[in-house]
């Protein structure tokens, strides 16, 4: 992990302060293209949407598989707030998944139990 991923990480978390702002669960999740130019953000929205799977990075992959294509998305990187759940992980890694790395904290970055 070098500085770049840490810039990232810490843009991951000022979106889960603001989704926990919002009332929801305190996650965010950045995906960031090959050049490091940040290409969308999402929150977690569980508690606002009443939604179970709301979580940020599955809203993430859902926005970006719906405006980039796979191949675009092989050379990105998602970046979150939070180590991610082993749900969405096997979720994305499915045949029509984006591929894309990833880099996360490993402990709740805003410091409150998950």
């Amino acid at each position: 992990m070098d500085e770049n991923d840490l810039r990232f990480i810490r843009a991951a978390i000022d979106v889960a302060r603001r989704a926990r702002d919002s009332g929801n669960h305190p996650f965010g999740a950045l995906l960031v293209d090959e050049q490091g130019r940040i290409l969308m953000e999402a929150e977690n929205t569980v508690v606002t949407q009443k939604d179970c799977t709301g979580h940020a990075e599955t809203n993430l992959v859902r926005q970006a598989c719906r405006k980039y294509d796979r191949d675009f998305l092989a050379k990105c990187t998602i970046y979150t707030s939070f180590l991610y759940f082993h749900f969405d992980w096997f979720a994305y890694r499915g045949p029509r998944s984006p591929h894309c790395r990833w880099r996360s904290t490993k402990v709740p970055a805003l410091g409150e139990p998950v």
